[in-house]
């Protein structure tokens, strides 16, 4: 799939054919005409694409239209560098087009140096600003021209009303960026261990082409959530509970475009606790073949011997980790086939079926080791 430029361009811009590109422009009705920026006729519509209009949509200006210029804001360098790269890849934009600032409330000397190493830019490209708003520092990448806007927000409407809903690729690219720029991890710290409360996208209450957008893709994911109208903060939450759920995000890489958020998630998966359910023969020749007593079998696994009993006897399931302990010890081949279910927390609960291998498999390596 491809965008054909050419044809989006309004009847009354200058254009000149460059070959593969276009060169653009348009008169003004007052004064100095903007400067002329190059195009390419073909955009092709794969996935790095995708993420970046997410990236976008989420995160920059669009929605102020009455400003000449378009802006990107971000707090985490990674992905920053995503939208600058998409910039570059996919519209050619040359870096003395774009104006990097760097807003800050505490100081940081080397704020520069590890701006520039990381974008991989000159580091005098780089203005700096304070700002007591901002309790992070921030980069605002600002691609200066108003050609390049109105080009810019053409394209992303024509994207827009194409059907890539049907293609999985695409549709969970876009709620890849969208996720790195309004997605949100809500943890629960009072629990005994941290625990995912809730995964969320935030948005501005009139925002609703991208609300449109997320939830219809959560549809066809087939991911349960609600919208919440926050009227005294302006704004609306798309939430998501539980890990039927927080698994499917998994595996679709929701949120690979993020690093911080990223480790945040993986950092409480890796430590959830997930008790397993075996088959009855199965779990009474795993727990006979380590010929211990049950108290030594719970000192073991980290439980007590009142737990070992009932998981003998298939009233209580093992915690993962202690079931990776006893397989090890007597190197039982493909243990998971033996596992019915998995709870995690007393929640949800998942079947060990096709649907559900690939996350359970992968629970198991981790703990495995822990």
């Amino acid at each position: 799939m491809k965008i054909n430029t050419l044809k989006l361009v309004p009847e009354d811009w200058i254009i000149k054919d460059l070959g593969k590109n276009i060169e653009l422009c348009y008169k003004a009705t007052k004064g100095k005409g903007p400067k002329p920026f190059i195009f390419p006729k073909y955009i092709q519509i794969d996935e790095k694409f995708i993420e970046g209009i997410g990236l976008f949509l989420g995160d920059s200006d669009l929605n102020r239209k009455e400003k000449n210029h378009i802006t990107y804001c971000s707090k985490d360098k990674d992905i920053a560098n995503h939208a600058l790269n998409f910039l570059k890849k996919y519209f050619f934009i040359d870096l003395k087009d774009i104006t990097f600032t760097v807003q800050y409330r505490q100081e940081n000397k080397g704020l520069k140096e590890e701006w520039s190493d990381y974008l991989d830019i000159p580091k005098e490209k780089i203005l700096t600003r304070f700002s007591d708003r901002h309790g992070n520092e921030c980069i605002h990448i600002q691609v200066n021209g108003a050609v390049f806007r109105k080009m810019f927000e053409i394209i992303i409407e024509n994207l827009l009303k194409m059907d890539f809903m049907g293609n999985p690729l695409l549709r969970r690219s876009i709620l890849r960026g969208l996720f790195a720029a309004e997605g949100n991890i809500g943890i629960d710290y009072k629990e005994k261990k941290d625990y995912v409360s809730q995964i969320t996208f935030d948005l501005h209450r009139k925002e609703t082409h991208i609300e449109k957008i997320i939830t219809s893709c959560l549809d066809v994911e087939d991911v349960r959530h609600k919208v919440v109208n926050r009227e005294n903060r302006n704004s609306k939450e798309i939430i998501i509970f539980n890990w039927n759920n927080y698994k499917k995000f998994w595996e679709i890489r929701l949120f690979d475009l993020c690093q911080r958020k990223k480790n945040k998630f993986l950092d409480i998966m890796h430590n959830l606790k997930v008790s397993c359910f075996l088959e009855d023969g199965y779990r009474k020749e795993l727990f006979n073949q380590q010929k211990l007593k049950q108290k030594e079998i719970a000192k073991m696994i980290n439980s007590w011997q009142g737990n070992v009993s009932k998981t003998l006897k298939g009233e209580l399931g093992i915690v993962m980790e202690g079931f990776c302990k006893l397989n090890k010890r007597v190197n039982y081949p493909n243990p998971l086939d033996k596992l019915i279910k998995i709870n995690i927390g007393s929640l949800t609960t998942l079947e060990n079926n096709e649907e559900n291998k690939q996350f359970i498999e992968y629970l198991y390596r981790v703990k495995s080791n822990q």
